[in-house]
């Protein structure tokens, strides 16, 4: 028997069984030249330049361009680029794009520089 509370995600599968729809649509850890080190199966990345990475997600995996991206990065540990940020760009259906670069520089440009990171996307 499943629960028929409203926040109740489990609801009853064709075959009568208990089904689960996780929010969770794609996650993967991407390596400095872009390529996929781990991640959910379908998703494909590109280093498309200096600090900027195209990831492009399994065909139907969210159910248009407004699901959640969550990315994150490696410290760098003081040295060099001390200031790491991360932030996405260009979010479609099917991919976003990641930029990663030094942030303490004032009031220029972000300081690109390639790193490996992580992602998850969430979609409702």
């Amino acid at each position: 028997m499943i629960a028929a509370e409203t926040n109740n995600n489990i609801t009853a599968g064709a075959n009568g069984g208990a089904f689960y729809e996780s929010p969770i649509k794609a996650f993967g850890k991407i390596s400095t030249t872009g390529s996929v080190t781990r991640a959910t199966t379908g998703v494909s990345a590109t280093r498309i330049s200096t600090g900027r990475y195209r990831v492009t997600l399994p065909s139907g995996a969210v159910s248009d361009a407004n699901y959640i991206i969550q990315l994150t990065q490696p410290g760098r540990d003081g040295v060099g680029n001390d200031d790491p940020g991360i932030s996405y760009s260009n979010q479609t259906a099917t991919s976003f794009e990641v930029i990663i670069g030094d942030n303490d520089n004032g009031g220029t440009d972000r300081s690109r520089f390639d790193s490996e990171f992580m992602f998850t996307v969430l979609d409702l």
